[in-house]
């Protein structure tokens, strides 16, 4: 009986031993705060797992949501006289879009948590979004588009407010990027007051640029604000201290239109479009240069996507163009963009010259049809110049011999000579006396060129594919006159397949987020040009062959 009693004993204690060594896997729980919520508000999703090691991934999630904080937390129990400890997580998100949203699994420790839904209410139209001010609100936000129905490539002005009747410590405010077009931050932060309903708010304006890609429904996902503030003056909202702040607009629904189908090319859309005369002389001389000032406004395009001032050519003058001067600004929430160039005119025959100014075509998205800035011709009145070469004075007339000596001629010879001499070097000189400096003109076109060059930097940062395509041409010298021209003459693979993506992306319907970040990559320097082709052999033997 006692060795059936040891054996059962034995038995018990290796099958305890078995169950202690056997490793307890860990199980991860998911679960959201809401299955359902409206666009611009956000979502809790808890994540559980019994494993006080492992934290969760969520590299995944920022595809389609803004993890806006993570916060964590530990249990431990006991159950059955084992210690059990769980690590949970509460991870708060805004979803970057409406519709359904599938949330992937996510990677915690060695495992994975099982997939979950999300639905986000349809964003209202903009015609249909106003603010609201509940009594008493410490803190919302409000959002201004300047155009609900722009073009595509039209420069679109989004403007957030962001009204608050605390004292803020600090904070966060964002604007999520929109799916099929580029958004980047416009000008300067602002700030004033308002008074709403009897309550005085302090208002922070911030300014964004936003240009559509892609014809059709453009949604601009909800923006937000999360911060730390306390009550002004008055006691009892939330107690005493510091408290956690936050307020969010509702995402936005713009209808993209295409291009129209008569409009010029190049394609620029704008509101307003004027050309103006900044400062012309009226009268000038040959061989001596004055100074002509233009100038360019425009209301609803940047100044990237302004194109030069030029001068119609003109036989009996030359012209010296500066680099154009550019700023920018928002004007009543609208983009306003101002250019000016000035030039240097040297007239080359006297008379009256009629100096034209290049037109320009441009697109009203007012009244939808095409528009062209002009100005009249500016004339200027062309004196003689002051540089004027002396004739030779007359030679006296020979008086009556009354002597049988000789006449010295040696004198009359040296005469001559002496005006030959002086006359000829006068003509020689005579064209540096009115040709400009050759170093400051070369200092004239580095200039120039480092400023096209940092344009351009700014244009491949902002990701603007119109001003990349107008900038892009003027890094070669002598500058192309097309991205075709351009690509023919560029050593760089690379540089010509983002030429191409660029063309593609233009006006073939291609990928534009694929064309910025291989202009980016390509053209972070100078572009190398291929070597000039060698010339054949002559049809003809050289008139003198080398020995």
């Amino acid at each position: 009986m006692r060795p059936a009693i040891i054996a059962i004993g034995l038995r018990s204690l290796l099958l305890l031993a078995l169950l202690l060594g056997t490793p307890v896997f860990a199980q991860v729980h998911t679960r959201l705060s809401q299955s359902s919520i409206a666009a611009g508000d956000s979502v809790t999703l808890n994540i559980e797992v019994e494993d006080a090691r492992a934290t969760p991934e969520l590299a995944p999630l920022e595809a389609d949501f803004v993890v806006l904080r993570m916060d964590s937390g530990r249990q431990v129990e006991i159950r059955n006289g084992r210690i059990y400890a769980r690590q949970r997580f509460a991870v708060e998100m805004r979803p970057r879009r409406s519709g359904q949203i599938d949330i992937p699994a996510l990677k915690v420790g060695s495992q994975y948590s099982q997939p979950l839904t999300l639905q986000v209410a349809d964003v209202a139209p903009v015609a249909d979004v106003q603010p609201q001010v509940q009594a008493g609100q410490a803190v919302f936000l409000e959002t201004d588009i300047s155009d609900g129905a722009p073009y595509v490539q039209q420069a679109v002005s989004v403007t957030l407010r962001l009204h608050y009747a605390v004292n803020l410590f600090s904070g966060e405010l964002q604007q999520p990027q929109p799916a099929n077009a580029s958004l980047v931050p416009f000008g300067n932060d602002s700030r004033s007051r308002r008074v709403i309903d009897g309550q005085e708010y302090r208002v922070l304006e911030r300014h964004y640029l936003l240009i559509p890609e892609r014809s059709g429904e453009l949604v601009l996902p909800a923006a937000w604000f999360r911060g730390e503030g306390e009550r002004i003056g008055a006691a009892g909202w939330f107690g005493q201290g510091r408290v956690q702040v936050q307020a969010s607009a509702p995402a936005q629904q713009l209808e993209v239109r295409p291009i129209p189908a008569n409009a010029a090319a190049p394609w620029l859309p704008a509101r307003k479009l004027s050309l103006r005369v900044l400062d012309a002389a009226q009268q000038a001389q040959v061989g001596q240069g004055v100074e002509l000032k233009l100038a360019l406004h425009a209301d609803g395009a940047t100044a990237s996507q302004l194109p030069p001032l030029e001068l119609e050519p003109h036989p009996q003058l030359q012209v010296f163009a500066e680099p154009v001067e550019a700023s920018e600004g928002i004007h009543q929430g609208r983009i306003e963009s101002r250019i000016s160039r000035k030039f240097t005119l040297l007239p080359l025959a006297e008379g009256e010259l009629l100096v034209q100014v290049k037109p320009i075509n441009w697109w009203d998205v007012s009244t939808q049809s095409v528009q062209k800035a002009t100005l009249a011709p500016i004339r200027l009145n062309v004196a003689a110049g002051s540089l004027q070469l002396s004739p030779a004075p007359p030679v006296a007339a020979a008086r009556p011999v009354t002597e049988s000596r000789p006449v010295r001629k040696s004198a009359t010879w040296h005469g001559w000579l002496g005006w030959v001499l002086g006359l000829a070097v006068l003509i020689l000189f005579a064209p540096w006396l009115v040709r400009p400096n050759p170093l400051g003109q070369w200092h004239k076109r580095r200039t120039a060129q480092r400023r096209m060059r940092s344009t351009l930097q700014q244009a491949l940062n902002a990701g603007d594919l119109p001003a990349i395509a107008k900038l892009l041409p003027t890094l070669v010298v002598p500058e192309a006159s097309s991205l075709s021209e351009l690509r023919s003459r560029l050593a760089c693979q690379a540089q010509c397949e983002a030429i191409d993506l660029l063309q593609q992306a233009l006006w073939g319907g291609g990928n534009a987020e694929a064309a910025r970040k291989q202009l980016r990559k390509a053209f972070a320097h100078v572009p190398p040009l291929r070597a000039p082709a060698k010339q054949g052999e002559p049809l003809l033997p050289p008139l003198y062959p080398e020995r």
